[in-house]
């Protein structure tokens, strides 16, 4: 979403002891980041010390751990810089809510308070996993005095809810330390603000401490009335109703109760909140003097649960550590979970059968998980394009869980008339069909078999509507309907390359591509790095990176005009084996598809048609001319696209203005002679240069673009282009320019 605000830089420390910043980034990047796993490792760590009881350690450690400085830069060292007027400030105020401070407040509870807040505009767990950060919007100060009176505006309003802040975010240049959270909020269209207040103001009484030793389990009527909060309202609600049931007040009574409360809740009831928690309780089974009530609840609900109810077998539990996941295998798909609670719900369900005390299935329910989650747990889950669902290891032996597949068509003998026609209609040269066929093929066994073979990148090249995108949706749906479009993350536009990892067909169709040379040539080295080595580092959003082999093919589809053709990669010697071009004149559709009902008609024909073509596909030889021992299918190219591409090549544009400008033999009188790349441009663009304006066009695409024309030129024998044998060794090419 397209943001409001122009982006506000902040400044980037490499630890916490660094005195001054190491760059300065954006709040944007910095909670993508915090989204992605940069910073996964690191906190993992971290948090597995705090776990096992190393505060001192955490201490320490954490110390090392990146920061930012979210309110504003300062230039130099961050002591004394807002006293010696160093410092810029951002208009954005730390928030921290320390675990400590806010006992009886889940995480999940402080972010959705802080979602709710219009002056709030990013929040993100901390880096020990039981605390909050907040990032709210406050005015761009000018002292400090302005910065502590906006804090102490912001620590009111959340005093109100009970809520306590860390005292210490009152400082401007107080650091806030990087976190890892997938689920990690930002909305900065958010405009309202922290004004700061006035020195008369009265400051509100610090929010009340709850004892973080006490726990509630009602297990006689002699309990105290519970007070909240602990663990959420609706955790309270039940608390306080399964009070009411052994207190023996009635039903009516125990709504009534809860209804009049008159304690301190941090929200509203909802409407029929009260009811639906007293007729749970109310409704299950009383437990044992010695048991929880959460566990009678659970094994209540288990038990009542309708025979359609999801139930989940412990063998179908799936853990992944690095996102802190749970997966569940229901029928051919899997289901994710971010929280424990659903999980022990389908594994009581599924279990409650086979024990009779509520408290010995509750064991076996939390045995059963916790076996899973080390039995069952994998390093990353998700689609991976050609490979089977289920259990997987990457290429570093990892485990993984596939979660889907590609659903191809299964072969079966018949006929295939319509796919057939188009095919055979489309291309204006046999070859080209041959070439399409035998690609498709050797794809087509590809994906079936699991099996990754690198294969050329097919380009279909043809006039508006001759019908190049339902050839790649053919293709499409033959190699099970999974696509994405890979020219963003190959040409340098971003680094993920999230949509990409569970798509069989990565296809570029008619897509508005950029023809500078410098993205063609990193789309081509991307291509040849993704489709031709043994393994692949795939890089998702908010996932740990892994290293496999996905089963990729790639298409192109482009206009044939000789601009059009310039989103391809420059077909170089290194990808001049690894591009096919085929020339589509036109499909003959058999249906009118100029309307919705055409179109369906068109695409419903088609996939009833697609196991026979299987069947084709399965039963295709490719003929021996046009065999590759590594590929199966040679590149072959249409002869008059091939040399359209070639004309227009930054080369032998190059050539030709070469041509035009040798006419001045004034400035090429000294000509033959040896010059370098530089030389050769500074003649080209020079005032008096009969071509130096489309010179200009073409040398400035990039700093480069002039000596790497020459040295095409020179390889590919051109008679004006040679490379020198008297270029010095060490110093910067030398060519033999001449008439």
């Amino acid at each position: 979403m397209k943001t409001l605000h122009k982006p506000t830089a902040i400044d980037y420390y490499s630890s916490a002891t660094s005195p001054s910043a190491m760059a300065t980034t954006t709040l944007e990047d910095l909670i993508e980041a915090i989204r992605s796993d940069e910073f996964s490792a690191k906190i993992t760590k971290l948090r597995s010390t705090l776990a096992a009881g190393d505060d001192d350690g955490y201490a320490v450690a954490k110390k090392d751990l990146q920061a930012v400085s979210i309110s504003g830069t300062c230039e130099g060292r961050r002591a004394k810089a807002i006293e010696e007027r160093r410092f810029v400030h951002s208009g954005f105020l730390q928030l921290d809510f320390d675990a400590a401070d806010n006992v009886g407040w889940t995480v999940e509870e402080i972010v959705e308070i802080l979602q709710a807040e219009p002056r709030i505009v990013a929040a993100f767990v901390s880096p020990s996993g039981a605390g909050v950060k907040g990032i709210a919007r406050i005015p761009v100060c000018k002292t400090k005095e302005q910065h502590v009176a906006a804090f102490v505006a912001a620590r009111n309003h959340f005093r109100a809810h009970n809520l306590t802040m860390d005292e210490a975010c009152k400082d401007p240049v107080r650091l806030m330390f990087v976190s890892h959270d997938p689920g990690a909020w930002i909305d900065l269209n958010r405009s309202s603000m922290f004004e700061p207040v006035e020195a008369a103001d009265p400051e509100l009484p610090k929010a009340a401490k709850a004892d973080k030793k006490s726990t509630i389990k009602l297990k006689a009527t002699k309990t105290a009335f519970p007070e909240p909060p602990r663990e959420g309202i609706h955790t309270w609600l039940m608390e306080a109703a399964w009070w009411c049931r052994f207190a023996e007040l009635s039903e009516t009574d125990a709504v009534a109760r809860l209804q009049a409360y008159d304690g301190t809740l941090r929200r509203s009831y909802q409407p029929t909140e009260v009811i639906d928690a007293v007729r749970t309780v109310y409704s299950s089974e009383m437990p044992a003097a010695d048991d929880d009530w959460r566990d009678a609840a659970t094994v209540a609900a288990a038990r009542r649960a309708p025979s359609t109810a999801q139930s989940f077998d412990p063998e179908d539990l799936f853990y992944d550590g690095p996102a802190n996941k749970y997966l569940v295998r229901v029928g051919k798909s899997f289901m994710t979970y971010s929280k424990l609670s659903p999980v022990i719900t389908g594994v009581s369900r599924h279990l409650s059968d086979q024990y009779d005390e509520p408290k010995e299935l509750m064991q076996a329910v939390r045995e059963s998980v916790k076996n899973r989650e080390l039995d069952g747990g994998v390093q990353w889950h998700g689609s991976i394009a050609g490979h089977a669902q289920g259990l997987s290891k990457d290429t570093n032996d990892l485990p993984i869980l596939i979660t889907s597949e590609a659903k191809i068509p299964e072969p079966m003998a018949g006929d295939a008339p319509t796919i057939s026609e188009i095919i055979g209609g489309a291309f204006a040269d046999p070859m080209a069909t041959t070439v399409f066929m035998s690609w498709l093929s050797g794809r087509y066994k590809s994906v079936s078999a699991h099996c990754h073979i690198p294969s050329p990148m097919l380009v279909l090249a043809g006039e508006i509507n001759s019908g190049k995108s339902l050839l790649a949706w053919i293709v499409a749906q033959t190699l099970g309907g999974r696509t994405a479009n890979p020219y963003s993350a190959w040409s340098g536009g971003m680094l993920w390359n999230d949509d990409l990892v569970g798509s069989e067909l990565l296809l570029v169709d008619d897509c508005v591509a950029s023809t500078d040379i410098r993205n063609r040539r990193a789309f081509g080295a991307s291509f040849k790095e993704s489709v031709y080595p043994h393994s692949v580092q795939l890089r998702k959003r908010n996932h740990s990176s892994i290293s496999v082999r996905p089963v990729w093919c790639v298409m192109v589809c482009c206009n044939s005009t000789p601009e059009s053709l310039q989103i391809i990669p420059p077909l170089d010697a290194d990808l001049a084996d690894k591009i096919a071009l085929l020339h589509v004149i036109g499909v003959k559709l058999p249906i009118d598809t100029s309307t919705p009902d055409g179109k369906i008609q068109l695409q419903s024909l088609i996939r009833s048609e697609l196991p026979a073509f299987a069947q084709q596909l399965i039963d295709w030889v490719t003929p021996d001319e046009l065999k590759d021992s590594r590929s199966g299918v040679i590149a072959w190219r249409d002869p008059e696209l091939s040399e359209s591409v070639d004309a227009h090549s930054p080369s032998k544009r190059l050539e030709a203005l070469l041509e035009a400008a040798f006419a001045d033999y004034g400035i090429w009188h000294d000509l033959p002679r040896d010059m370098t790349a530089s030389e050769v441009e500074a003649r080209l663009v020079e005032l008096n240069s009969p071509v130096r304006e489309q010179a200009r066009q073409l040398c400035g695409t990039w700093h480069g673009a002039c000596g790497s024309a020459l040295a095409k030129l020179a390889r590919s024998g051109s008679q004006y282009v040679s490379l020198s044998d008297r270029a010095p060794v060490g110093k910067a090419l030398r060519y033999a320019i001449s008439r």
